[in-house]
């Protein structure tokens, strides 16, 4: 216990400790947080569909028919007849032959990643890739080799030297980046996983929802979704909800139905997390998801001062790179005195020496909350 509390002083020490602080959402992006009122600016909620009241109702009705919780895996007793219509909605809209549920976005890295890959196989990841995957990739006893952020040239001499070397090689990008709201060159890495005879595991993640006709990610923007060969996602973002899923062939889901470890040993998702999340897609394929990608696209535009068409993708992750960690819990901290909720993104979130705000805006902000934001960042960072 002395290296615990040992170890929980160097992180103080280093401005790395954390804490859990009790946050209360009241109406839009209005929250409740130690005792004051906030604005809140670091939701992943991009369409704010965890307060829809649909979302919300159906949600509340799952529960009233199956209960609070699934109570096993799926493969024991926990496959709810809910589960099977949502999956093939899934992978209509990822344009796949099937998709899988798992617990978590987390899980479904650290399950599906090594059921594909392992000793013999060759990882290649995206230097900025999330946590997730890095712990799937890990998981998978697979080499690993890294390739700079976005670069597609650096990606390509690493095949060209390694390839040769193994059974099968598995790339691994994010669509849109968690810490840095950019795009992946999504179109050249597709290019050279054909040349190379390799898969490409896309986790969209943070697109889905924003971009594409029917918010169905990057891959649709581009045309190239029969491309990708393993899509992963989550309920946990635009669709308000909680849980992640893959969506590919048939052949590789039933692989990792039979490989992936955390999903065979997890408690499968709760049926008003299933529930809210179905409810959710149907709304983002509709009328109305295209006017709250609409909103948020014109959100984006106004914080960033530009054209809501200067871009064939946005993102509405915007982050402010402030550098040294005392520094940006320093401004979090002014910012969170005058109203608005802004934490630090700190180390082993992303690399040290590179801590920073990131502003997620969504379509329940108002212009009058991002006025706000943005004279409140010109003070604070002056």
């Amino acid at each position: 216990m002395q290296k615990l509390a040992k170890g929980l002083d160097e992180l103080k020490n280093k401005n790395l400790l954390r804490r859990l602080k009790d946050f209360r959402p009241i109406e839009g992006m209005r929250a409740e947080y130690e005792g004051k009122q906030i604005i809140n600016f670091s939701s992943n909620d991009y369409l704010g569909l965890s307060q829809h009241p649909l979302v919300k109702e159906k949600a509340q009705q799952a529960i009233q028919e199956y209960g609070a919780s699934c109570s096993a895996s799926r493969l024991i007793s926990g496959n709810n007849p809910l589960f099977s219509p949502f999956e093939k909605a899934l992978a209509q809209w990822k344009g796949k032959e099937k998709a899988l549920i798992f617990p978590t976005g987390y899980s479904a890295a650290i399950g599906t990643i090594p059921a594909l890959v392992g000793k013999s196989d060759l990882i290649l990841m995206d230097k900025h890739c999330h946590a997730s995957l890095w712990d799937g990739a890990r998981l998978s006893q697979a080499t690993i080799r890294v390739f700079g952020h976005n670069d597609v040239q650096n990606l390509k001499q690493i095949l060209d030297r390694y390839t040769a070397s193994y059974e099968k090689i598995l790339i691994i990008s994010e669509s849109i980046f968690s810490m840095d709201g950019d795009v992946a060159p999504l179109a050249e890495m597709i290019e050279l996983k054909e040349r190379y005879e390799g898969l490409l595991l896309l986790d969209d993640a943070h697109a889905e929802g924003i971009v594409g006709e029917e918010g169905n990610g990057l891959a649709s923007c581009l045309q190239v979704m029969d491309k990708v060969d393993v899509f992963m996602g989550t309920f946990s973002k635009a669709l308000g909800s909680q849980g992640g899923y893959i969506a590919s062939s048939a052949l590789l889901i039933d692989w990792v139905i039979n490989k992936g470890r955390s999903f065979i040993f997890s408690t499968a998702l709760s049926p008003s997390s299933i529930a809210a999340a179905c409810s959710a897609l149907h709304i983002i394929k509709s009328e109305s998801g295209t006017e709250l990608r609409k909103k948020l696209k014109d959100n984006v535009a106004y914080f960033l001062e530009e054209s809501p068409n200067s871009r064939l993708f946005f993102s509405p992750l915007i982050p402010i790179l402030i550098g040294e960690e005392a520094k940006a819990i320093q401004v979090s901290q002014e910012l969170e005195k005058i109203g608005i909720y802004l934490p630090p993104i700190r180390y082993p979130t992303v690399p040290k020496g590179t801590a920073r705000l990131r502003i997620s805006l969504t379509a329940l902000h108002s212009t009058e909350q991002i006025d706000y934001l943005k004279g409140a960042l010109k003070k604070c960072l002056e």
